[in-house]
């Protein structure tokens, strides 16, 4: 069975400093490019709140990504799908409301809920769509949208119904995926079975394929004293933690990290020459119930020399790190690997040349931001977005851009001549900045003295 769903559209309302921005994404690799504080990070956040949503995950800690002038945000997500042999576009529309309630101690708490939740789709016949039409759907008005699909539905499960949805809002938690929902409409499975394989479905993209690399995973890397290794093959999916400790893990566990090893030293040799990776095996222990520990370290080799992984450098710990991630993009067209600053610690003409290869043949999707600008020589123009200083329109692709054209020289020179719809770069000023330097420096010498 080729089940399969892809993200074919984001839209962004109210996350950050983006007010409105939306991303269609024409080819599998979609690259973000702006200054510092244009959007770029806004979009990976959004695509995390998508994966907390849609595997039930409590949404409190999104609180600060909705605009600050702003009560609350709106994320639209389009999927192309096949589920059971049937091709679909769904159109996910959610609303987060910020809420600010009292806890047990009296104590004011920032939360929030799912405010509004839509699932609409229309049907795909030799690649044509139908109308779009409400799937399912929930309010703050009404229990579920569609009412005359649903009304018995309703009926006869009223309480249990409004009970799972105050749950879900007192849990900060989606009630359209929650498994309560789930249980009640299989009930009537015969009634609501395309509605209960496009919800599964969206939860197993969510938790299974949709994969997403942020920066805080890059800081780990850079405190030298873990290391996130992220894992995707067609039996694994998450992220090992590697420390510069002994590391103890199930003797299963271990013999499917050992797969993952293998799989990564395939590229790895072609990306750094004359290096591998090996999990050195301390000790085995024996638990309880059967089960046995071992205890291993993880370390590179080069040229038969063997050195712990931890004194690697930066670049070589971030390759390695979303390594397996990639090969699963590479081959799986079920993967939506989404990478915050890919680029960080990465020497730019290796990274120029590893997306070159990966835009000739990937199956899943990769979506990234970067700074790096060697990446604009390398992919299709319709697979780079760019970052305006206008918060209703954050995101665009720039136009006239002929077959010729380097796309890293128009970028460059766009920043400086503006000749696109919408600025790209909130302009500097060289003396201001010389004037800032001489500035702060005589008020340091003030404090000293």
């Amino acid at each position: 069975m080729n089940d399969f769903i892809k993200l074919s559209k984001i839209e962004i309302n109210n996350i950050k400093n983006v007010k409105n921005g939306v991303i269609e994404l024409k080819n599998n690799i979609t690259g973000i490019y702006g200054q510092n504080g244009s959007g770029k990070t806004a979009l990976i956040d959004a695509m995390n709140i998508l994966k907390a949503y849609l595997c039930k995950k409590n949404l409190e800690y999104f609180y600060d990504f909705i605009n600050v002038d702003s009560n609350e945000c709106q994320l639209n997500f389009t999927f192309e799908s096949s589920i059971l042999e049937k091709k679909y576009k769904i159109f996910l529309e959610i609303t987060l409301k910020k809420l600010i309630k009292s806890n047990d101690d009296g104590n004011s708490v920032k939360t929030v809920i799912v405010d509004k939740e839509i699932i609409k789709y229309s049907d795909i016949t030799l690649s044509k769509s139908t109308s779009k039409k409400i799937l399912i759907g929930t309010t703050s008005n009404d229990l579920l949208k569609n009412n005359d699909n649903f009304k018995k539905l309703i009926s006869e499960f009223y309480l249990e119904l409004r009970v799972a949805k105050k749950f879900c809002e007192e849990s900060s938690t989606s009630f359209l995926f929650s498994k309560e929902l789930i249980d009640v409409l299989s009930k009537c499975k015969t009634s609501y079975s395309e509605v209960v394989d496009i919800i599964i479905q969206l939860k197993k993209f969510a938790f299974a394929d949709l994969i997403i690399i942020t920066n805080e995973n890059t800081g780990v890397i850079n405190l030298n004293t873990v290391f996130p290794l992220n894992v995707k093959t067609n039996k694994s999916f998450g992220s090992f933690i590697i420390t510069d400790q002994n590391i103890v893990i199930d003797e299963n566990l271990c013999k499917e990290l050992h797969r993952v090893i293998n799989q990564i030293n395939i590229v790895v040799q072609s990306v750094i020459p004359n290096m591998t990776l090996e999990l050195f095996e301390k000790t085995k222990e024996f638990v309880e119930n059967n089960k046995i520990n071992v205890i291993f370290q993880l370390i590179s080799v080069r040229d038969g020399k063997k050195i712990p992984f931890k004194n690697e450098s930066e670049g070589i710990k971030k390759i390695v790190s979303i390594l397996s991630a990639l090969i699963a993009a590479y081959h799986y067209k079920k993967v939506c690997l989404v990478v915050d600053e890919l680029d960080s610690g990465i020497f730019e003409y290796l990274l120029g040349e590893l997306l070159a290869v990966l835009s000739e043949n990937i199956k899943g999707q990769l979506i990234f931001t970067s700074h790096n600008l060697r990446i604009l020589e390398k992919l299709d123009k319709d697979s780079l977005f760019f970052t305006t200083v206008n918060p209703q329109n954050r995101y665009i692709r720039l136009k006239n851009i002929k077959p010729t054209n380097n796309l890293r020289d128009v970028y460059i020179r766009e920043i400086t001549m503006q000749e696109q719809k919408e600025i790209l770069y909130e302009e500097t000023n060289n003396g201001d900045i010389e004037f800032a330097f001489y500035e702060a420096g005589i008020n340091s010498n003030k404090i000293m003295l």
